[in-house]
């Protein structure tokens, strides 16, 4: 009894105390006195001076200096780069002298924990659909808010954020939505991840200064320098396989929403998009531009406005680019839309500088000679147009990009190596040069940023050619494709009939590139998937952030699945020694069908090839329309009977049955008169006379023929989830063959 006691006893004091410290920990304060003090202060001092400066001009030295701390606030509402890089930046720039520097840092994270940061302009999402029986289309504040739910409703932004990307290329596809709608919704749900994953960051910041009575600005810069940030992590790394599932259930939910948003009336924004009205006034932000120009040109905003030519939008920087947007933010004319486009597609490429250690002129870099004895680099030279002050940046630049090539190619050598920054605009339009005759990378300060990959790699494969070939000249890769021979040959080829994806916009039947562009596409794909593996990026070095974010240089992915996985790796291999730990990593990204990127699995159903011709061939006989065609089930034979592969099979054949609707509605649309129009036509579009089972049958054809397209193509094997056709025992069986 005694014994039953004490037990007793124990364990109710066990449980006391868990309950004691439980209680403690939901009781600890978020932050501490001294952090809440210093926010207040800050947040009080920029509240009120924002309204004092909107109608006034500013003077002398202490204008300027309050020209650039406003500056950084409005950075900060429009989303233009990681919000600590910002903090990051203001904790150190020397153009804020005193207790100004520190203010605006206290700031920053004060607007951020508060929501205002990384402000969308509704409009861009404007006609993106759908559209009413009379003509009315949904709002773009309809589709933002929608975008905004989905990514803030999950378990992790990250998989609401694919939610989105994979509902809106289904929709497209279906032709409910305008196809130009699926670029622009996955940069919006970027920048709505973006701020759900930087207030989660700062809110961990506080309560860990707070738990550890640390200072708050050098926990932030030792998180910033351990890439900790979960906002400046690479989106290009994989996300967990929970993530993905949690994506993938939540796709059908949202395209049932974006199916009727025509119907409802949009939700009032929330205090957290609702930025609308700039920060700084119309000459404060005229300063800004002036002033802005003592830093250098960032290739990420130069290249992204000058895509975007239906706006006037023209900056150097980020800095100048808030500047330029600030007063045209206010209007409500035609122009607006244009340039609130151009700043989304500005913002989102921005976030490829998310590690960048801030610089400023005055600040050190590494010299000539240092380069030439850690790289062998023969010389680095600039054109007499680029400032002074702005060469130590480029140069350390360069050495980032350089030593992070060799991260992932570690016995990469550019001895003899020279390169040549530049002020003036390039041939043929080009971002930057590797001029094989004088083995030289020409690049240009304005647009080169983001291109050193691609470029590193085109002297990769000149370096090679010497050592393949007895007679020097060119790329090995155009010359063993040209003498149709060796391995390379073999890799290129691979490379090349493993069908590319399509940039949105373009055509399937563009020219394919030469091989020592396919080459450096896909290398600078490789370098950039191997950095996220191990958590990094670096701007200058590649432009890439995800599967669906390529950049201005490289493209959409190049190398994926097995056959096109395989080719690359094996043509890298045969250029420079690559680790068995890189190339599996590479390999399981992008070839292994139970974790690659769902998008990748949507857009190879819907770019893969179909025969329009051949299916309609098949609707012959007195079977009538798509009578045959429906002969052939859309069946597809998962690899195995887990949650993921089953959830992966349900979006393949929710794309596949977009598509084939798609297909069939954009082909009755052809027949516009009623005389000409078929039955099958009428029965796609529900017009009189119409009978349903002429349009379904053709549908269910279309989607036999993509799936049998999509499990019978080897390009498509490492994607689609799928047992091929030729392991199985019968082809109108999911049995398989043991070998």
């Amino acid at each position: 009894m005694d014994v039953v006691r004490r037990f007793s006893l124990l364990a109710t004091a066990s449980l006391l105390g868990i309950a004691v410290m439980l209680g403690w920990a939901s009781a600890r304060p978020v932050m501490s006195s001294n952090a809440a003090s210093s926010l207040s202060s800050a947040s009080s001092y920029f509240d009120s001076t924002i309204v004092l400066a909107r109608g006034s001009r500013p003077r002398g030295s202490r204008g300027d200096e309050l020209v650039i701390a406003l500056g950084y606030l409005e950075r900060l509402r429009l989303g233009l780069g990681s919000p600590f890089r910002l903090v990051d930046e203001a904790a150190h720039d020397p153009r804020l002298r005193g207790d100004m520097s520190p203010r605006v840092a206290w700031a920053v994270l004060a607007r951020l924990r508060r929501g205002d940061a990384y402000a969308i302009d509704a409009s861009v999402l404007d006609g993106a659909g759908p559209w009413a029986h009379d003509g009315r289309g949904t709002t773009g504040a309809a589709h933002l808010a929608l975008i905004e739910h989905a990514v803030r409703g999950g378990s992790d932004p990250r998989a609401g954020e694919l939610a989105v990307r994979l509902a809106y290329q289904i929709e497209a596809a279906k032709g409910a939505l305008a196809s130009s709608s699926v670029s622009i919704a996955t940069q919006v749900a970027a920048l709505v991840r973006d701020r759900e994953l930087a207030v989660a960051d700062v809110a961990d910041l506080f309560a860990d200064a707070g738990g550890r009575h640390a200072d708050v600005l050098e926990l932030l810069a030792a998180r910033r320098a351990e890439h900790t940030f979960r906002v400046e992590r690479p989106p290009l790394a994989p996300i967990g396989a929970d993530l993905q599932l949690e994506a993938m259930n939540a796709v059908p939910g949202l395209v049932r929403a974006l199916d009727t948003l025509d119907r409802v009336d949009a939700p009032p924004l929330t205090a957290a998009v609702d930025k609308s009205s700039p920060v700084i006034g119309r000459a404060f932000a005229a300063r800004l531009v002036v002033l802005s120009q003592s830093r250098p040109p960032v290739a990420q905003v130069v290249v992204t406005l000058r895509s975007h030519e239906r706006t006037a939008l023209r900056a150097t920087n980020d800095e100048s680019l808030a500047a330029g947007y600030s007063p045209a933010a206010v209007r409500s004319d035609s122009a607006r839309r244009p340039t609130a486009l151009a700043l989304l597609s500005a913002a989102v490429a921005l976030r490829s500088l998310a590690q960048q250690v801030p610089w400023f002129a005055g600040d050190g870099g590494p010299d000539a000679a240092d380069l030439a004895a850690e790289f062998g680099l023969a010389n680095v030279s600039f054109a007499r147009g680029v400032p002074s002050e702005w060469r130590p940046y480029y140069m350390r630049e360069l050495q980032g990009a350089l030593r992070d090539m060799q991260r992932v190619l570690p016995t990469f050598a550019m001895d003899g190596l020279r390169v040549q920054f530049g002020v003036d605009a390039l041939p043929d339009s080009a971002l930057a040069m590797h001029d094989p005759r004088t083995r030289t990378l020409q690049l240009s300060v304005s647009t080169s940023g983001g291109t050193l990959a691609h470029e590193l790699s085109h002297d990769l494969d000149w370096q090679a050619s010497r050592r393949l070939f007895a007679v020097a000249g060119g790329y090995s890769t155009d010359r063993s494709i040209r003498e149709r021979r060796g391995t390379l040959a073999r890799s290129l080829r691979g490379l090349a009939e493993a069908r590319l994806l399509r940039s949105p916009g373009v055509a399937a039947t563009a020219p394919m590139d030469r091989p020592a562009e396919l080459f450096a596409r896909g290398a600078d794909w490789f370098v950039a998937s191997s950095l996220a593996q191990q958590g990094r990026t670096n701007g200058f070095l590649s432009a890439i952030e995800d599967a669906s974010l390529g950049g201005y240089a490289a493209g959409p992915p190049t190398a994926i699945g097995v056959a096109g996985a395989g080719a690359l790796t094996s043509a890298i291999e045969a250029m420079t020694y690559l680790p068995d730990s890189t190339r599996a990593a590479f390999e399981s990204q992008w070839s292994d069908p139970r974790v690659v990127d769902p998008t990748l699995l949507v857009r190879r159903a819907l770019e893969t090839p179909v025969s329009w011709r051949a299916a309609w061939q098949l609707r012959g006989g007195a079977a009538g329309a798509a009578g045959s065609l429906a002969g052939a089930p859309a069946q597809l034979c998962v690899s195995d009977d887990s949650p993921a592969s089953r959830a992966r099979e349900r979006l393949l054949m929710t794309a596949v049955d977009a598509r084939a609707r798609g297909m069939a509605l954009r082909r009755a649309r052809y027949r516009p008169a009623a005389w000409t129009r078929p039955e099958w036509a009428s029965s796609v579009l529900g017009l009189a006379p119409w009978a349903p089972d002429e349009g379904l049958r053709l549908i269910d054809g279309l989607r036999a023929a993509i799936v049998s397209e999509l499990t019978s193509a080897l390009p498509d094997q490492g994607v689609v989830p799928a047992v091929p056709v030729i392991f199985r025992s019968n082809a109108a069986s999911c049995s398989s063959i043991s070998r």
